[in-house]
């Protein structure tokens, strides 16, 4: 009997633990439950595909690849070398030419028209071809008088105008008046006053004098000299920027001289450039001597 409440002892902790044991098991229970019901309420999900549009990288600008050649560099240099160079005193003389309209001068017996770039030879001696053909037309003898040069076409057509009488009736008699025949551009090319002008623009003169020097008539011209081999001495009109004479000099020694005389400017018309048949010249036009 010393061991019966020993023996109740052990009853009662075994007793303890079964219902601790009752406990977990019931709180397991409670717990597999409460997550069953949790997966029951949450409904399938599929992960969300997002779509990335993608945008072209943008590349930066291409560098300029275009090379300068060295032509190109140089032709560059050369026009702002003419942009900024100072104006010699030969365009003073360019600025009064700009102003003329036209100019008639004579040039070794020839008398010459000019206006822009076209111009009219009267020459002093008719010239004379032989077996001459003007498409179906042909002529035995053909007379012209008269060269009628288009610098900017680069071509000359003569005429016989019948400048003087003796002449004119040939061409009335030949029935060639109005019959143009071509010449060699080149030997009626020639150089006219306003050439000298231009060719020596871009150039300082050595020497520039004003109102001092005459030609004949008692004209006042401005000489400008040019150190050439040979030197260029231009006796310029002050008043129109034509150049009336022009020498070429190997020390005191004339090498060349171009003489234009009887200079008139502002005289010369479209129509003195042109060839115009007779019934379009008027009496009072004509040149008969």
């Amino acid at each position: 009997m010393k061991y019966l409440p020993l023996i109740v002892a052990i009853l009662l902790v075994l007793a303890a633990c079964a219902q601790e044991t009752t406990k977990d098991s019931k709180a397991k229970e409670i717990a597999d439950q409460l997550k069953e019901q949790a997966t029951e309420e949450q409904p399938e999900t599929t992960p969300e595909i997002v779509e990335i549009e993608e945008k072209p990288v943008e590349q930066p600008p291409a560098e300029n690849t275009t090379t300068e050649t060295k032509e190109e560099v140089k032709e560059e240099v050369k026009e702002e070398t003419i942009s900024t160079a100072k104006p010699t005193r030969m365009y003073k003389f360019l600025d009064k030419f700009a102003k003329v309209t036209g100019y008639r001068f004579m040039y070794k017996g020839d008398r010459y028209f000019v206006k822009g770039t076209t111009y009219k030879i009267i020459l002093n001696v008719p010239r004379t071809v032989k077996d001459v053909s003007f498409g179906d037309i042909k002529k035995n003898m053909f007379y012209y008088d008269t060269v009628y040069v288009d610098r900017a076409n680069k071509n000359a057509i003569a005429y016989c105008e019948g400048q003087t009488s003796q002449l004119n009736r040939q061409c009335s008699q030949l029935e060639i008046f109005d019959l143009g025949y071509p010449v060699s551009f080149t030997e009626y090319d020639a150089t006219l006053p306003e050439d000298w002008l231009f060719s020596y623009l871009d150039k300082e003169p050595a020497f520039l004098e004003e109102n001092k020097y005459h030609l004949e008539g008692g004209r006042i011209v401005t000489l400008a000299k040019f150190d050439e081999i040979p030197a260029v001495e231009l006796n310029i009109d002050p008043a129109t920027g034509i150049v009336m004479r022009a020498d070429k000099r190997k020390g005191d020694i004339l090498v060349a001289r171009y003489d234009y005389e009887e200079y008139a400017p502002n005289v010369v018309r479209d129509v003195d450039v042109i060839h115009r048949s007779k019934s379009d010249i008027p009496t009072s036009e004509t040149f008969y001597k």
